[in-house]
């Protein structure tokens, strides 16, 4: 009887030995996921906090990593804080002894086809022009003097300046700095055509129908007084639009703007009469939907447009370098000093040389899931599974639709930092930084895979312990 126990009681130990193996090989910890990174040659910082400032996980979390587009998560607490979230971007039209002077504003959202198109500003123009009987002026100029300096950070990579996602930023930008082209096979030649934003800018140069797909790559090119359109395309292909930087913003705008005013009917000529100096129209948009752009769609543009705002709203200065500063003092006013656990070179994350801790970055998601702006904060940020940046990842994870977060990417850099809502309420910040030699190609992937991992055992952790 006694043996025939032991026995049993054996195989249960075993069968019970079995199974939890086989749990922990389905549920990793935060701790093996880092391990299998670190592993793969990715030196992983991980930081988790409870809301209520509790620890729940640390790796290296004081140490300073490339954060990718992480870098958006401190420059949206900051502009948030700094602005406030009912902030609104304003573009004056003012008349002074016959000459229409346009005051940049930063706005971000001039962009055609959204909800502030720029034709929109152009009929409230044209219509405050017209009650004060104006039909003609005698020169527009343009107001930039807040936003001086370069376009865009000295440190993005030069042989990408012509990618939408390098695009120039500046006081007076439409549609986030770039210019889209439809591209229809016909015929010998495909029609090209300049389809936004809505401005009198040539379009030069064919691309080529071609019988092959191989090789059939085609692309354009502004050229400061026209677009020239270049390459090759496929007979089959569907019609299309590609999506190009702009050289510089300013010219763009100065289009935009004679252009509507000839439309109106409101001449631009030396020989008008003056008028009386008077603002005549001034138009406003709001910040969330920039904001928006910058953590569920990873902008670019709108993370740097939107810190060179702060800056100058701050202190007057909008330039690349006067937005920047603006950000690390609204963060060391909002989070504590930031000390050398921040260095920051630009607003979006895509130089090379910015650098920041895990622990900075959930103090700043903690700051702002608990400010006054915490609703525009957090309906700004990807949900796991189902918007933005994120809409392709926790598909099949628990914690889909649970996790708010920003992810980030460039070659040697990948991120994931956020906030994560458990069943019970209780709500974790979290931030993954892992940084690994950029010549390693095809590893994001696996990266991406363990930090969706370790946003899932900081769940089964559960905000009561474990």
């Amino acid at each position: 009887m006694g043996g025939c126990w032991s026995v049993r009681a054996a195989l249960v130990v075993a069968w019970v030995s079995s199974a939890v193996l086989c749990a922990q090989k389905a549920a990793p910890t935060a701790a093996s996921a880092i391990a299998q990174a670190e592993a793969l040659g990715a030196r992983t910082g991980v930081a988790a906090v409870e809301l209520d400032g509790t620890w729940r996980f640390r790796n290296r979390h004081d140490e300073r990593f490339t954060p990718a587009s992480n870098m958006k998560l401190l420059s949206a607490v900051a502009v948030l804080e700094g602005l406030g979230s009912a902030h609104q971007f304003e573009t004056r039209f003012s008349l002074r002894g016959g000459e229409l002077i346009v005051v940049a504003g930063g706005d971000p959202n001039w962009i055609t086809g959204s909800q502030h198109p720029p034709e929109a500003a152009w009929r409230g123009l044209a219509a405050a022009l017209q009650r004060r009987g104006i039909r003609a002026v005698r020169s527009v100029a343009f107001d930039e003097r807040r936003f001086s300096g370069p376009s865009r950070p000295p440190t993005w990579p030069k042989d990408q300046l012509d990618t939408y996602y390098c695009a120039p930023t500046g006081g007076l930008v439409l549609d986030q700095g770039t210019f889209r082209v439809s591209v229809r096979p016909a015929g010998a030649a495909a029609e090209a055509m300049l389809v936004a934003p809505f401005v009198s800018v040539p379009v030069e140069g064919s691309i080529e129908v071609v019988a092959q797909k191989k090789g059939a790559v085609y692309g354009a090119l502004d050229l400061g007084d026209r677009v020239r359109v270049q390459g090759k395309v496929f007979r089959g292909a569907k019609a299309a639009e590609i999506t190009v930087a702009v050289r510089e913003p300013l010219p763009w705008f100065q289009r935009a703007v004679t252009d509507a005013l000839e439309q109106a009917g409101i001449r631009i000529d030396a020989a008008a009469a003056a008028t009386d100096d008077d603002e005549v129209y001034v138009h406003r948009t709001p910040l969330q939907p920039a904001l928006v752009r910058m953590l569920e769609s990873s902008s670019n543009f709108d993370a740097e447009q939107c810190v060179r705002v702060l800056g100058a709203v701050a202190t007057g200065d909008g330039s690349l370098q006067g937005g920047i500063a603006a950000v690390r003092k609204q963060l060391d006013d909002t989070i504590g000093t930031c000390g050398d656990k921040l260095v920051q070179v630009d607003g979006s994350g895509l130089s090379r040389g910015n650098e920041t801790t895990p622990s900075l970055l959930v103090r700043a998601l903690r700051s702002a899931v608990g400010s006054r702006n915490a609703d525009a904060f957090l309906s700004a940020l990807p949900i796991g599974g189902e918007t933005g940046t994120l809409s392709g990842r926790f598909e099949r994870s628990p914690v889909r639709g649970r996790v708010r977060a920003k992810t980030g990417w460039i070659r040697g850099a990948s991120a994931l930092s956020g906030i994560l809502e458990r069943k019970d309420g209780s709500r974790c910040a979290f931030a993954i930084l892992m940084n690994y030699d950029p010549r390693k190609d095809g590893l994001n992937g696996q990266l991406k895979d363990l930090q969706e991992q370790i946003v899932e055992a900081l769940d089964r952790a559960g905000g009561n312990g474990g």
